[in-house]
């Protein structure tokens, strides 16, 4: 009977752990990443694992059993401690090489706009103080430092242009080829407030403006705002230009209705108008007085073409009629203030 052949026992290793170190500097880095050395300790040599294989090929059982597997784990950890090293390395090197600012969050880099206003000086009659309010609104702005663009859509009588330096020219007309001469007004918003002095009868032309061209809404995209500065005779026509523009305009541009004490001493019979009351109820718009400015000094002020400042220091005007026109801004500062719509 032939003998059966005994099974071939594989070499195992045998459990002698080995040591590995990676060759560091004293600062914890790599002392060279292409030279970094394993060191290997009470491990196997060429030699030993040679003649092991050859008593196993030969039936020999008793050969050395190591385990590598000690050995493996905490060579990989090192390796990667050296790669993890490197990269961070490399990683602080291409931080260096990248302009920060480039990683600036989107916010930093938006500028955004400050919300600004477009103060409309209307009364659709002539004669009505439209300009002498606009005087004195440029006066009281001066006062607070609040600055705007003044805009002289007058152009038959220029009173603002005439007193005052810088002031910029818009006008409005049906002629389509010449519309774009009031974008002006708009344009201009987008730097600074604006206040516009506004003719006699342009009421169809500037709604028209504004409507065509939804304005309101444009506005509200880039924080432009329009406010409507409504200046009354006193008189009940004068009462229904003021209904007709809040009819129109009254939902998306905020009103003032100014009574001009200049020209009515007695508001009662306005005050009690049903349609006006109603008006108020709905559209929620603001009152302000205007208060009277002496004749004398109002004469001599338009003569002299000056501003209320320069009256005040001027030789032409004496001690008192200067006393009525400090009393004058006095009253009417007071009175744009209570508004609060100018800051």
């Amino acid at each position: 009977m032939t003998a059966t052949p005994g099974k071939r026992r594989r070499g195992r290793p045998k459990n002698n752990p080995a040591t590995f170190s990676v060759g560091l500097s004293n600062h914890g880095q790599p002392d060279n990443l292409d030279n970094s050395y394993v060191e290997a300790t009470d491990s196997p040599t060429n030699v030993e694992f040679g003649e092991d294989w050859e008593r196993e090929l030969d039936g020999d059982a008793s050969v050395h059993d190591w385990d590598l597997s000690s050995s493996n784990g905490v060579h990989d950890q090192q390796i990667a401690v050296v790669e993890s090293i490197a990269n961070d390395e490399i990683s602080e090197q291409i931080q260096q090489l990248i302009p920060a600012n480039d990683f600036d969050t989107l916010e930093n880099k938006i500028d955004f706009k400050q919300p600004t206003t477009i103060h409309i000086i209307d009364g659709e009659k002539g004669g009505c103080g439209k300009s002498f309010l606009c005087r004195a609104f440029i006066e009281y702005c001066k006062s607070i430092n609040y600055h705007m663009v003044i805009i002289d859509a007058d152009t038959s009588n220029q009173d603002i242009s005439k007193i005052y330096p810088h002031v910029e020219v818009a006008f409005f007309s049906d002629d389509e080829k010449q519309a774009k001469a009031a974008d002006k007004i708009f344009e201009l918003a987008f730097e600074s407030s604006v206040i516009v002095n506004l003719p006699a009868q342009v009421y169809t032309k500037f709604s028209d403006w504004i409507t065509s061209n939804n304005l309101t809404d444009l506005g509200q995209e880039h924080s432009i705002f329009f406010i409507k500065w409504f200046v009354c005779t006193g008189g009940v026509d004068s009462v229904n230009f003021f209904l007709k523009s809040l009819s129109d305009l009254g939902d998306k541009i905020t009103h003032v209705f100014v009574k001009n004490m200049g020209l009515c001493d007695d508001w009662s019979y306005i005050d009690q108008m049903p349609e006006l009351a109603a008006a108020a109820r709905k559209y929620q718009f603001m009152v302000m007085d205007f208060p009277k400015f002496p004749f004398w000094e109002r004469n001599m002020i338009d003569r002299l073409e000056i501003t209320f400042s320069d009256a005040i220091a001027h030789p032409d005007l004496k001690v008192v009629s200067k006393q009525r026109v400090k009393n004058f801004l006095k009253l009417t500062y007071e009175a744009f203030a209570a508004t609060g719509l100018i800051r």
